[in-house]
């Protein structure tokens, strides 16, 4: 994208989005400092992997300003102080929203687009219109998923505008023309931006399609001749991902409670209760209790036009996508990819403390108990939160039973295990075959989640009597075991 040549040349380019510029640009400016021999120490830092992410800390920060801002609007300052809080300690969105990928972006563009929207329904001004289309837009340039906010603001139009039993109607015909045109150019014109206008109006004909259902629409006689007015490498990426998913080439093993799933095996099926799991064990338990306690205050106190216009848009922006990724997608690599989810429950679990001064006194300090638990817990893995397991994995060596990939291990311990190695020099890293003494291996090299790797059977069934980082186990394995086995 930064060279204006966004072509997805490669099969693991085929989920990028030119937001992913934001964090390669440090590193591209360095090239250019370095190649005049300007101040070496920029350039040094220019490279560095921490400066690389800069631009993901930053866009995580603006989403707690929209955290902010939706919980304010829909409960009050204190619920807008408490969210805030919780997002400050949110170790999935602490670990994954601030790694040079897109999720955090994501996670940004679902809360930020639904938010104008909202203020574009209760509001339906010129100016909202604009802002509200533009921002739904620019979400499409964190994440191709981000096509479906599309379709939940298309719900939401027609509920608003059909409603006729709560008053007028808060749109007009002519609001919801307008608002359509209007963010139909704003998505055109900014599709064809963050792809630098790469090969824009390309006939549908000319397109090299590799999934079915884009080789058939290339076929239908009309549609093929027309010129699609978007970049070639948006409906590229569209579908490398459908052939990719579908084929399970750039899909790892996935692993859930034990059981390990091949996407290359032809009996695959992926696991419908993956993100249900993954949420249960990975969110603190105190955000999970207050999400309950908020759906209650929600359902006791909204009227169907302000559920509407607040909660209902983003409940169904998160159901709907947690139901996608559960359902109907093959590749389930950790609960990075439903970030967005995360952030919305956050926003909801804010409804707890609505009218915060009204509740009772003992209330407050359970709800205020909550909130430092939530503390506590995500503190207690800092700064390993990509391993974070919230209180119902009460042995933390034995988390890989539940889950592993980025969720346990995602390459985050480098440098711990190799200071760990250079203290231990007896220890064997990842060995190929079974050895007797003390071993340390990842846990997704134990269970076998990597292509071309079989789960370590010889070492599953020894529990590991320490961890470095939590992603990485130290077992100690009899000598007397070992000759045994080679016996047998």
């Amino acid at each position: 994208v930064l060279r204006c040549q966004p072509d997805r040349s490669d099969p693991l380019f085929n989920s990028k989005a030119p937001v992913a510029a934001l964090n390669a640009a440090p590193r591209v400016l360095a090239v250019h400092l370095n190649n005049d021999e300007v101040a070496p120490w920029i350039v040094k830092i220019l490279r560095s992997m921490r400066f690389a992410r800069l631009a993901s800390v930053m866009a995580t920060l603006v989403l707690n300003v929209f955290l902010y801002r939706w919980v304010f609007a829909l409960y009050g300052t204190v619920a807008a102080i408490a969210a805030s809080i919780l997002v400050m300690f949110s170790p999935n969105l602490i670990a994954h929203g601030t790694l040079s990928n897109n999720d955090g972006y994501f996670a940004l563009g679902v809360v930020a687009s639904l938010f104008f929207f909202r203020q574009y329904l209760l509001h339906p001004t010129l100016g909202n219109a604009c802002l509200s289309g533009s921002t739904l837009a620019l979400a499409q340039l964190t994440k191709s998923f981000a096509l479906y906010l599309y379709a939940v603001v298309a719900v939401f139009l027609l509920l608003v505008s059909n409603d006729r039993k709560n008053g007028p109607p808060l749109l007009s015909r002519k609001d919801l023309i307008g608002f359509v045109s209007l963010a139909f150019a704003s998505f055109i014109l900014v599709m064809n931006a963050g792809f630098c206008f790469d090969r824009s109006f390309t006939p549908l004909k000319s397109y090299h399609f590799y999934s079915e259902p884009f080789v058939k629409l290339q076929q239908v006689p009309v549609l093929r001749s027309l010129p699609v007015p978007l970049p070639y490498p948006f409906l590229q990426g569209l579908d490398m991902m459908k052939y990719h998913d579908d084929s399970g080439l750039t899909c790892g093993k996935i692993y859930l409670l034990g059981e390990l799933r091949d996407p290359f095996d032809p009996s695959f099926r992926n696991f419908k209760s993956y993100y249900a799991v993954a949420m249960f064990f990975k969110e603190p338990i105190a955000v999970q209790i207050l999400f309950i306690l908020a759906m209650v205050w929600i359902c006791r106190n909204r009227s169907y036009r302000e559920f509407i216009t607040g909660e209902g848009i983003l409940l169904s922006a998160a159901v709907l996508l947690f139901l996608w990724f559960s359902l109907f997608r093959k590749s389930q690599s950790g609960i990075r990819n439903i970030l967005p989810v995360i952030a919305i429950e956050v926003i909801i679990a804010g409804a707890a403390f609505a009218m915060f001064s009204e509740r009772p006194r003992r209330t407050q300090i359970v709800l205020g108990l909550l909130v430092l638990w939530t503390c506590i817990s995500t503190l207690s893995y800092y700064p390993n939160l990509i391993s974070y397991m919230n209180e119902w994995v009460l042995d933390r060596k034995q988390a890989y039973k539940i889950l592993v990939d980025s969720n346990l291990d995602w390459g985050q311990e480098g440098e711990l295990v190799h200071d760990f190695l250079m203290r231990n020099p007896d220890v064997a890293l990842d060995p190929e075959r079974p050895r007797a003494g003390r071993v340390l291996v990842s846990a997704n090299r134990l269970v076998g989640v990597y292509h071309g790797y079989e789960p370590m059977d010889w070492l599953l069934r020894y529990k590991p009597v320490a961890s470095v980082g939590y992603g990485h186990l130290l077992f100690l394995v009899p000598a007397r075991d070992i000759a045994a086995n080679s016996k047998n």
